[in-house]
């Protein structure tokens, strides 16, 4: 049954139109009064149509709420008695489905609803089908289909008065498809009955299917079998006579307007589709290329028994996580800020999210004794009770907004459910968690003052385990991201060099999210893809190790080895098609290197795990040769301890402890080989980027 949202501050009025829809066989979802609520219920509900009052109570009007839900993608028909030039104008740029003036009755209520509806269903299902090329003039230009003279003649006046220009009057089917053709009006207004053999159904499906114009119906029947074959052609619009100046402007500009709005739209996603598609033929001949060359290296390592290469290219990215390391033993220096911004906390969610609601819930962030946050779950297309929780903890929470995603748009990529959260966000800053994520009641406070600073753009905190001691693998976990927060990240903020955002746990400036054009939504790792895209204009992104955020590391192989591969794919993809930019990237050259290291680090430590492995046979007597200098082979050989023994001591273990740890975790990297096999597999095969989201229990 098709889902209507009703936004009116009149409560009689709203009263009565639910009761008109729900005879109709509409269901009603909800019925808002501010602009406000009704943001609020349009993401929540995700009705498949909003029909929204202008005039509304509180500081947005319908106008204003229609703009801030465009992105989501939701029909808006706008009813009103406002018909003025400005109002019209100002609904137009919302990108409405239809506009009705008050009063009007049931048949063109019906109508109006079923012939936005249509025509919404046919945009979605065109959407990434690209538009043709149109010639627009400055005055829109309207073909006119009326077999009565005396009514052709008054509506060509009516839209002379309106501000349109009349190219052509026709009183036939076949009349008005050869104008059409020839003429190539902006729009067409079309009657039903005509005369000749092909009527004005018939016409308006060669019109709009063979020469791609809009066409409006203008006739006096609304019965339901002409209301049928009219659906059929799926319309721009569906006027009734008799009919007003007023209205018929109103249709014509709210059509052209979102034909317009789509077809830009359109043209966005089809270059966005042709970029991804050249960026995937460089990633394909980035791991070919990569793949090659390290087979090609073992190969000739095995053949001649020499592994002296392997020396030489661990002796570079070694001596620089050496550099980490000695930058890591001080301290960073604790930014401090009286500054307390707004918060918007995003959660996307698939099918798990109660308990991360509960802890969020708990931080301590507050204004003159406001709470200063706001919680905003992104119901990603759960298929559990997810949306059935989140309505309870609604009711729960004031602070907290849904944003529901239904087919078409759900589950397509992390990126896209975070966009769909910005668009409901007040804050000026954009938290984002996982829906696994447990926080202490400071962390907002301990995170915040990091962002002070107009060249910086977000911050990232420390990721826990809290599962950590489940088993050898969940442990392992903890230990990387403990070794990777306390050398790595600690590091990059005494070398004043930006830190990289990870998905759980990261605050970002509003402002530079939309600058950027939000996240990107085909990115398989998108905080990395974000991260790097913060590079290239030079912003700074800080790490804040008192803020923690604790998740659900993975606890068995098989989910962990999923994990791992869109990891390292979402690494390698980065790291190909970012590479010319951030070397042509016009920032300081420290950073610059900093940057392009970062981003071969996972095929550096690829690398150091195949010298290991190279060790160990040596050890079984395979007798590879090792001939580059003493101190090159023993730095290349040990290194990997060091890093791994500090970040691990800085967490409070005993030295003994430590030593049983780093060996322990020494051998979890062994995976890394197997894992860089599965992953270029992987980017070789797929045809296309799909984000795939870590499954997780939910406990703790």
């Amino acid at each position: 049954m098709t889902s209507i949202l009703i936004v009116e501050d009149e409560a009689l009025i709203a009263s009565d139109l639910q009761m008109r829809l729900e005879d109709m066989g509409y269901r009603v979802v909800g019925v808002a009064a501010t602009g406000k609520e009704a943001l609020r219920l349009i993401a929540e509900k995700r009705p498949d149509l909003v029909l929204m009052d202008i005039v509304l109570r509180g500081e947005m009007d319908g106008v204003d709420v229609a703009r801030r839900v465009k992105e989501l993608r939701v029909p808006v028909v706008f009813l009103t008695a406002y018909s003025d030039p400005e109002t019209i104008g100002r609904a137009r740029r919302a990108g409405a489905y239809g506009y009705l003036l008050k009063p009007y009755d049931d048949r063109t209520l019906k109508v109006t609803v079923e012939t936005a509806l249509k025509r919404y269903r046919a945009d979605i299902r065109d959407l990434l089908k690209v538009p043709k090329e149109r010639k627009t003039g400055a005055v829109p230009g309207v073909l006119v289909v009326e077999d009565e003279a005396i009514v052709a003649a008054d509506l060509s006046h009516k839209l002379e008065d309106a501000g349109f220009r009349v190219v052509g009057v026709e009183d036939t089917g076949e009349g008005a498809v050869s104008a059409a053709a020839e003429l190539q009006p902006d729009v067409v207004i079309m009657d039903v009955y005509l005369r000749g053999e092909m009527d004005g159904i018939e016409a308006a499906e060669v019109i709009q299917g063979e020469h791609g114009i809009p066409v409006i119906y203008l006739t006096a029947y609304s019965d339901d079998s002409t209301l049928a074959r009219i659906l059929e052609t799926e319309p721009y619009g569906y006027l009734l006579k008799p009919f007003s100046t007023e209205q018929l402007r109103a249709e014509i500009e709210v059509v052209l307007q979102n034909i317009r709005d789509m077809e830009d739209y359109s043209r966005r996603m089809h270059e966005v589709i042709v970029t991804k598609a050249e960026e995937m033929k460089i990633e394909k001949t980035g791991v070919f290329f990569v793949s090659s060359l390290i087979l090609g290296l073992a190969a000739y390592g095995f053949i001649t028994r020499s592994m002296t290469w392997l020396m030489y290219t661990l002796f570079i990215p070694v001596v620089y996580s050496l550099l980490h390391l000695s930058f890591s033993y001080r301290k960073p220096e604790r930014p401090v800020s009286d500054s307390m911004p707004m918060v918007s906390i995003i959660v996307p969610a698939n099918n798990t999210i109660e308990r991360c609601v509960e802890t969020l819930s708990s931080l301590d962030y507050h204004v003159n004794g406001r709470r200063n946050y706001e919680i905003i779950v992104v119901n990603d297309g759960s298929t559990d009770r997810t949306g059935e929780i989140l309505e309870e903890l609604v009711k729960r929470y004031r602070h907290l907004k849904v944003v529901t995603r239904r087919a078409p748009f759900a589950f397509n990529g992390k990126g896209y459910a975070l966009n769909d959260g910005v668009a409901l966000a007040d804050g000026d800053i954009i938290a984002v968690f996982d829906a696994d994520a447990r926080v202490e009641p400071d962390f907002l406070r301990n995170i915040v003052p990091y962002l002070d600073g107009d060249d910086v753009a977000g911050a990232q905190s420390r990721v826990r385990m809290y599962n950590a001691d489940e088993n050898l693998l969940t442990r392992m976990q903890d230990l990387e991201f403990a070794i990777f927060g306390n050398v790595i990240m600690r590091s990059r903020m005494n070398m004043d060099v930006p830190a990289f955002l990870g998905g759980n746990g990261q605050l970002v400036k509003r402002r530079v999210v939309e600058e950027i054009g939000g996240w990107d939504g085909y990115a398989v790792t998108e905080d990395l893809n974000l991260s790097v895209k913060l590079m290239l204009r030079g912003y700074h992104v800080r790490y804040s190790p008192e803020a923690e955020v604790f998740q659900e590391a993975v606890s068995e192989w098989p989910a962990f080895f999923r994990q791992r591969t869109r990891w390292l794919t979402g690494n390698l993809e980065t790291l190909f098609v970012y590479l010319a930019p951030m070397i042509d990237a016009p920032i300081g050259l420290h950073r610059k290197l900093d940057a392009i290291f970062y981003l071969f680090s996972m095929i550096f430590i690829g690398f150091v795990m195949l010298g290991y492995i190279v060790f160990i046979l040596n050890l079984a007597g395979f007798g590879f040769r090792m001939e580059a200098p003493f101190i090159i082979g023993l730095i290349s050989t040990v290194a990997f301890f060091p890093l791994t023994m500090s970040g691990i001591r800085m967490d409070g273990y005993s030295i003994p402890r430590t030593i049983l740890l780093s060996i322990e975790y020494w051998a979890y990297c062994l995976y890394l080989i197997p894992l860089f096999v599965a992953a270029a597999v992987h980017m070789l095969r797929r045809r296309e980027r799909r984000w795939a989201k870590t499954v997780h229990r939910g406990e703790g």
